[in-house]
């Protein structure tokens, strides 16, 4: 069974509020931030990824739009290696969260492409050949590096 390192979570005016370690101040603790606050320590405990590589919504023009990621990792040169596109629990990992992660991706060209909705994952790896190939896990921090 794997652990992760406790949220850091407080009650203000009413809502409750968890301290997110990437951009170091709490933010309103919905649905959608608990997948994301878990995946950072999947990403920092398991995959060994430091935590000065990840980002948090993180800003981009797709076809003129401005869009924001949910998480980027970038590898040791400082490029962005992978994407997470985040849902609450109760959104289904369907083809149109596929598209919107993929769209994304464009703007960018992470080699890894990964939607989570904290109970399940899909993981795709972007080959040297422009195809695609699913993973069943997440990267680790050398192969991104590799």
């Amino acid at each position: 069974m794997v652990i992760f390192a406790r949220m850091r979570v407080v009650e203000k005016n009413g809502k409750k509020e968890v301290y997110d370690p990437i951009r170091k101040k709490y933010v309103v603790l919905t649905p959608e931030e608990q997948v994301r606050q878990f995946v950072i320590g999947f990403l920092t405990e398991q995959c060994k990824v430091p935590l000065g590589y990840i980002s948090v919504e993180t800003g981009l023009k797709v076809y003129g739009n401005f869009c924001r990621t949910d998480l980027r990792v970038y590898n040791k040169r400082q490029e962005p290696v992978l994407l997470i596109e985040c849902k609450q629990p109760a959104v289904e990992l369907n083809a149109e969260v596929l598209e919107q992660a993929m769209r994304y991706h464009l703007a960018a060209k992470e080699r890894f492409v990964l939607l989570t909705n904290g109970h399940s994952f899909r993981c795709y790896e972007r080959l040297s050949s422009g195809e695609w190939k699913e993973w069943n896990r997440y990267p680790d921090w050398e192969e991104m590096n590799a």
